[in-house]
């Protein structure tokens, strides 16, 4: 798990390297917030469709292959986009770019479906994802350094190299199957099988993702659909935060590089140590009670704290308060995370890769749409408060919604299911 956790890191210093770089490059292109909204939201162009079609991958061919080639990809194209000189070629640069980064979560999901017990899925997908946090949080210093004494061209140098480094170490480590791997042993392994049962050995559907998540039962189907929306409503304000809230601090707030750079890192280093303590908590809660409609009532009251938290950041003048709002806005997206990643591997872990893809497109999605709204937003109003009401009126939808439809099957408290786990056979 920990050597996932670490191409999560490189995956996401990688994705945060341009909104860092936002000051110099708008400035030496002179791009508008809109151009350049436009050019981060370019990124996820390419997101979005390799991220429904690499779930599928995942399950046909193993998380192992496909990262091989997705790695492979971005890691070249984190390398050329410095090359870029005006800009229709930074959103071509982008767009290829996001197409090496589509597998990310679908095999990460993939990855803790084949590799973790059912009962810790929780906090496998917090430890999995950490890296989500640890990306901006520790990654963003480095580069701003980096930026400051190298200049921003340096910056993706450095990282695409990072990448093949790990690409060599993975092809060595990592199995597909923890059956496979030479470097766990006998009592690990037969615990871990008799632990996930005879889900893992369910033959794959040939069905696309949308038809197959359709003909699933009723009860599983709406928990799946309630739990994309959840996503959407969890990528929006981390893509948020992730592309625009550098440039807000440096254009809004007037905060220097290094400054910008410090205040990224503690406001994601809280969002981490959030993640994992949530995580923790929320798988002893449902193993202890049996009840998994604990997801919904967790995810409402996540979607509830960043609502409040945004309108109050978009309204108030402090900037000490803004900050704080902001910390404690992004630690509840969080959380919401660590509830909506362990959905999948929970109630459908035969499908973890193909589902995981859908969930990857309800969170990529918004990658597209909250760089361009907030860029035009910021061009029409000289402000980012207008950004930060529209998140706020988001996430409380979403609170609602999850409040109301997520309802997925009970389990006793031993972790196991109710209702037998779906097993398609053909």
């Amino acid at each position: 798990m920990s050597y996932v956790t670490i191409i999560m890191f490189i995956n996401f210093v990688d994705r945060i390297i341009i909104s860092a770089a936002t000051g110099p490059i708008m400035e030496e292109f002179g791009f508008s917030a809109t151009q350049w909204g436009l050019i981060l939201s370019a990124f996820f162009w390419g997101l979005v469709p390799f991220a429904f079609l690499s779930g599928i991958a995942a399950d046909k061919w193993g998380p192992k292959k496909v990262w091989n080639i997705g790695v492979t990809w971005w890691s070249i194209f984190t390398i050329a986009t410095p090359f870029a000189f005006n800009y229709v070629t930074f959103l071509i640069a982008r767009i290829f770019f996001g197409a090496g980064e589509g597998p990310t979560l679908s095999n990460g999901i993939r990855v803790i479906s084949n590799w973790v017990s059912p009962r810790e899925t929780s906090t496998a997908a917090s430890v999995v994802f950490l890296g989500v946090k640890l990306g901006p949080a520790l990654g963003t210093p480095i580069i701003v350094w980096i930026i400051a004494t190298y200049g921003w061209r340096v910056a993706f140098y450095v990282m695409g190299v990072m990448g093949l480094v790990w690409l060599f170490g993975w092809l060595r480590i990592f199995t597909d199957s923890p059956a496979d791997n030479k470097y766990m042993s006998k009592e690990e392994k037969a615990w871990l099988a008799k632990e996930q049962g005879d889900v893992v050995s369910a033959n794959i559907s040939d069905k696309p993702s949308f038809k197959e998540l359709f003909s699933l039962p009723k009860e599983v189907r709406k928990t799946l659909v309630t739990n994309l929306f959840s996503g959407f409503c969890f990528g929006y304000v981390l893509y948020f935060s992730m592309t625009w809230l550098p440039g807000y601090l440096t254009m809004e707030l007037n905060m220097s590089l290094k400054t910008m750079g410090t205040v990224i890192m503690v406001l994601w280093l809280f969002a981490a140590f959030t993640s994992v303590i949530g995580a923790r908590i929320l798988d002893k809660l449902i193993n202890k009670t049996g009840n998994r409609r604990i997801w919904g009532y967790w995810q409402s009251a996540s979607f509830l704290i960043i609502g409040i938290c945004m309108f109050l950041a978009g309204f108030v003048d402090s900037v000490l308060l803004i900050l704080v709002f902001l910390t404690i806005a992004i630690s509840a997206n969080t959380l919401a995370e660590s509830c909506i990643n362990s959905v999948i591997p929970s109630i459908a872990p035969e499908r973890a890769g193909s589902q995981a893809g859908l969930l990857q497109l309800a969170y990529t999605v918004p990658g597209i749409i909250a760089p361009i709204v907030t860029g035009i937003i910021v061009d029409m109003t000289n402000s980012f408060s207008f950004a930060f009401f529209l998140i706020a009126i988001l996430v409380t939808i979403g609170s609602i919604v999850s409040l109301l439809f997520m309802r997925p099957s009970k389990m006793d408290v031993k972790g196991t299911e109710q209702i037998k786990p779906i097993i398609i056979n053909h």
